[in-house]
């Protein structure tokens, strides 16, 4: 069996790299489950921009990484907890 690291928040699949929201508040795997929870931000940054008015994909995440709202990672090594292919929870 894989182990993962993490599982994500909008497949519930178990995952070794991703996407991640501030501090692991949520995980994506795929970049589009990322977009969609973006979409639902009305974000405001420094120079005034709205992220409600960027249309395209690659410009909101530019947008969002800049603010420092999310990175992407791999994790190599697993914590305490860890997770198999359909999310299932399994202590080590």
């Amino acid at each position: 069996m894989t182990k993962y690291a993490r599982r994500c928040d909008a497949t519930g699949r178990g995952m070794n790299e991703g996407y991640v929201v501030g501090d692991g508040e949520l995980y994506f795997v795929e970049v589009t489950d990322l977009l969609i929870h973006l979409r639902t931000l009305d974000w405001v940054d420094a120079d005034g921009k709205r992220s409600l008015d960027i249309d395209d994909d690659d410009e909101l995440l530019d947008f969002f990484y800049r603010e420092e709202y999310y990175y992407h990672t791999e994790w190599d090594e697993l914590d305490d907890l860890y997770y198999d292919a359909e999310g299932n929870e399994y202590e080590a």
